[in-house]
């Protein structure tokens, strides 16, 4: 609870002074869903991952690397919900972004 009372705190800041659609805002939004994976509050962490993706969506555009990891942390929790078939059209997704992004 500590780490995420730490990052709520972070998130505040960085929305006043930053905006929402800043790549620390995402970073931090990222790192939430960390916590919240690790904790196994998949639905929460879901929510922080998409909100990670819409801010890179915007900046970087649907076939940016960074976007590939965003979709693999997302994969990742789907995976773990025991949403298998979803977890796998989010890796294929990635795979072919990394597949544009850095060639075969």
């Amino acid at each position: 609870e500590d780490a995420m009372q730490q990052y709520q705190k972070s998130l505040e800041i960085q929305l006043k002074t930053l905006g929402p659609d800043h790549s620390s805002t995402a970073a931090t939004y990222r790192s939430m869903g960390n916590v919240l994976v690790s904790q196994g509050k998949y639905e929460d962490a879901m929510q922080q991952y998409r909100k990670v993706l819409e801010i890179q969506l915007k900046a970087l555009g649907p076939e940016h690397f960074v976007i590939a990891t965003t979709n693999h942390s997302i994969g990742t929790v789907m995976y773990r919900q025991g949403k298998y078939e979803d977890a796998m059209q989010q890796y294929r997704k990635v795979l072919e972004i990394q597949l544009k992004a850095l060639g075969p």
